[in-house]
């Protein structure tokens, strides 16, 4: 795995967890790491009932984010590939507000508590044959492959009902939060002796290390916001993706 740039801020990682209490050494939670592959703006307007109504468009901060895990235990992890994912930010080092994100990202959904196995898992294998259920991460090792999020931070985002800050030069402070999909203490306890030689079920909250990223007073030129959802009349949430 790559070292991740110096110039990020590294704050440490902090979570709360839950394991099934099986025989053996005591499971430690893994620590999330993250890392700013890059970053792109692009105008985003609100829905309005009647298109000639629609207030002006504003600029969006587009954050692409590689997201990794370490298992800190001797045992191997597995862990649930479904989250919810929380975005805190500030403008300055401190106490963190959640901004919420687009309703357009594909993973938008909460995820709920797991009471089944779902029927692509082999209970007597988290992993095989294949499935988007589950990963392990090998005693004392990285998650591979790491993951892929998008974050999308208003800019110059301001209305009758709501104000976010102005980032315009501004240095801006973000911190990702997930929370994996908890599994029923039932269906944790069946898992957890069918899998022992695989590893430990883990799931729980991790937080990132603290990034950082310097917006510009007068942020580069950029082309309208890519909108992937089918159209709705309006429901007042963002219109963005990548524009690339």
């Amino acid at each position: 795995m790559k070292p991740y740039p110096k110039t990020l801020l590294l704050f440490g990682a902090c979570f709360t967890a839950s394991a099934a209490s099986i025989g053996g050494p005591p499971v430690i939670a893994p620590d999330a790491f993250a890392a700013i592959t890059n970053a792109d703006y692009c105008f985003a307007h609100t829905r309005a009932l009647e298109y000639e109504r629609q207030p002006p468009s504003y600029l969006v901060l587009h954050l692409h984010v590689k997201v990794a895990y370490k298992n800190n235990s001797s045992r191997p992890l597995i862990m649930p590939l479904g989250k919810d994912l929380t975005v805190y930010t500030a403008l300055k080092p401190g106490n963190m507000k959640a901004t919420p994100q687009p309703s357009n990202f594909p993973d938008d959904a909460s995820v709920t508590e797991m009471k089944n196995l779902p029927a692509d898992v082999n209970p007597e294998n988290p992993i095989f044959p294949a499935n988007d259920v589950f990963q392990i991460i090998a005693a004392n090792g990285w998650m591979n492959p790491a993951f892929e999020e998008d974050v999308v931070l208003p800019v110059n985002h301001k209305t009758l009902l709501r104000h976010d800050p102005d980032l315009r030069g501004h240095r801006v402070y973000v911190r990702l939060q997930f929370d994996h999909q908890p599994i029923a203490p039932a269906l944790e306890a069946q898992l957890s002796d069918s899998w022992v030689k695989f590893g430990v079920p883990w799931t729980g909250m991790l937080r990132t290390n603290t990034l950082t990223i310097d917006v510009p007073k007068d942020p580069p030129s950029a082309k309208p916001c890519v909108d992937t959802r089918i159209p709705e009349r309006f429901d007042g949430h963002l219109q963005t993706g990548n524009n690339r």
